[in-house]
Formats: structure tokens, sequence, C-alpha cells
């Protein structure tokens, strides 16, 4: 997806365009009409930021996924390490006990 110029823009732009905006939209409107546009603009943006909040707090299930399987897969590798040195060192007291008799 092609990004818009508008996320480029640093932060001293996106402050002008936004006063620019707020002066061409409110320039015919009435107080009441002012405080409606207001309102309804400042909770379009807390609704963003509540939806940003939610996605960034709740990992992907991919990303859950991914990790468990590495998870899975590292405590597959400890398991066949722990099983190949008992296996050695069953054979070292086979040995042991071999040397005794």
């Amino acid at each position: 997806m092609e990004e818009s110029i508008f996320y480029s823009l640093d932060s001293e732009q996106q402050v002008l365009l936004a006063a620019l905006i707020a002066i061409i939209v409110s320039d015919k409107l009435n107080e009441n009409q002012l405080n409606i546009l207001g309102n309804f603009v400042e909770a379009v943006g807390q609704n963003i930021l509540l939806i940003q909040a939610i996605v960034s707090s709740s990992p992907s299930a991919t990303d859950s996924d991914s990790s468990a399987n590495t998870q899975v897969e590292n405590l597959q590798e400890s398991m066949n390490r722990l099983q190949q040195e008992l296996e050695a060192m069953k054979d070292k007291i086979a040995a042991l006990e071999g040397k005794q008799e």
C-alpha cells in the first residue's frame, strides 16, 4: 500500500496543515456548529488512538504462533540433549560396572 504524503510531513508542517484546515473549515460555521464539529473531530481522534493502543498491546496471531513454535522447538532440542546425556551416563555407568567385576 502506498503511503500518503501526509505521513511524510514533519511536525511543523503537520501543525500548519491542521491550522489551515481548521481555518478553512470553520470559516462559515456558527458557534454551535463549531462546537459540534470540534467535538466530532476530537472523538474521531480518540477512537483512532484507542484502536492503535489495542493493536499495539496485543501481539498478532502469527507472532504468537511463531513464538510458541520457537519455544516448542527449543524445548525439543533441550530434551534431545538431555536424552543424549542420559544415554552417555548410562554407558559410562555400565562401563564402570564392567571394570569392577
